[in-house]
């Protein structure tokens, strides 16, 4: 059976975007960096999975359902899936390897939130579980912290995902279609 390529877009949403978020401080380019993966994997024919955070004990309180919501600017199509979370990985209590299994993926592109989190226990999971993994490294967030930068940490988890096998391409330069 032949294997095909998803991309997946984990935790893109407003709650994690702001200013004092926990998880990226540059949720603008992050979000248009997204929408060009996603515009270019609808034209090339390749199917977008969606994962959403829907942990409350995880958001603030007083945060609005749009802001829990996925990113207005990168919203599903009809028929797109959106796998819903309540730990850090996608694979980790989810409908995830349900559905990539339903389309025969074997082939996952990922971008999103947050380098730290989400997307580095997905990643290593999604290899775990033998799929081959692609990063779209200047498309997936972090956030600063003190003595070390975002940039500096996304760089760091980098190595450790090229040394697990993964590829690891900025968005200009990916082409599902090589992936």
């Amino acid at each position: 059976m032949a294997g095909r390529t998803a991309l997946l877009v984990i935790d893109v949403q407003p709650v994690f975007m702001n200013p004092d978020s926990m998880l990226t401080l540059d949720g603008d380019d992050l979000v248009a960096k997204c929408r060009t993966l996603i515009e270019r994997a609808r034209a090339e024919g390749i199917p977008v999975i969606y994962v959403q955070h829907v942990d409350e004990d995880d958001m603030p309180k007083d945060v609005s359902p749009e802001a829990k919501a996925i990113h207005s600017d990168i919203a599903p199509t009809l028929g797109e899936p959106i796998v819903e979370k309540i730990f850090g990985s996608a694979f980790m209590q989810t409908k995830l390897e349900e559905v990539l299994t339903s389309k025969e993926i074997t082939h996952l592109v990922v971008c999103g939130l947050s380098a730290y989190g989400c997307v580095n226990q997905t990643v290593l999971h999604a290899r775990l579980f033998n799929y081959d993994v692609t990063v779209a490294e200047d498309a997936v967030g972090a956030p600063d912290h003190p003595g070390f930068p975002a940039q500096e940490g996304i760089a760091a988890f980098a190595d450790e995902w090229t040394k697990a096998g993964m590829k690891l391409v900025k968005t200009a330069d990916l082409r599902f279609q090589e992936t």
